[in-house]
């Protein structure tokens, strides 16, 4: 075995191991340079999706935008969903879903804050915790802050009961306005209801 190790010992001169060493020197810097331009770059990223959706300062613990995420689910409520992004507020540490639409909006719409409510009661449930508030972002940048107060609160679980009465029922009442909605509805295929192509 010493004779192996010889040889190897042998074959490299003291210059050699001393070029072997500043190649790889030189390769430690031009990796950490390029990890570190990848996360400023992820870091102006995060700060563009911050202006642009008006997320609040602080960690965000969960999104499903940008990637795949698991949902939340209630064994209380029994329901379940995914908030665009719940962010942890530097400032009260309180955890704030917010919900970014592709729309334009003056003032929320109704369903829109009915399902951010239902994210509060999620998000209580999931991480033991007390929502505060949830934000709606539309397309427009308008930002739309709602409080999850004791009101909010009963009338989405009076909703949630009512649409589980509605589905063992059997379905739901016609009441569609808007053709749109059903093309991109995510029950449209067990629905017979649909409307458009």
């Amino acid at each position: 075995m010493a004779g192996i190790f010889g040889f190897y010992c042998r074959s490299f001169s003291p210059g050699s191991v001393a070029n072997v060493i500043g190649y790889l020197v030189i390769l430690l810097l031009v990796l950490s340079m390029v990890l570190f331009v990848a996360s400023k770059k992820e870091s102006m990223s995060a700060k563009k999706a911050r202006k642009e959706y008006g997320i609040p300062r602080g960690k965000v613990i969960y999104t499903d935008l940008d990637r795949p995420a698991k949902a939340l689910f209630s064994r209380k409520f029994l329901i379940a969903g995914k908030p665009d992004y719940i962010v942890k507020d530097e400032r009260t540490n309180a955890l704030i879903p917010v919900e970014v639409k592709s729309g334009n909006a003056k003032r929320p719409h109704w369903g829109h804050v009915l399902q951010l409510a239902a994210y509060c009661l999620l998000i209580e449930e999931a991480y033991s915790v007390d929502v505060p508030y949830g934000l709606l972002v539309y397309a427009d940048g308008k930002q739309h802050l709602v409080k999850f107060d004791d009101s909010l609160r009963s009338e989405v679980i009076l909703k949630t009961d009512e649409m589980r009465k509605c589905l063992k029922q059997g379905g739901v009442a016609k009441r569609r306005r808007f053709e749109g909605r059903c093309i991109s509805c995510s029950v449209r295929g067990s629905c017979g209801q649909a409307k458009g192509g």
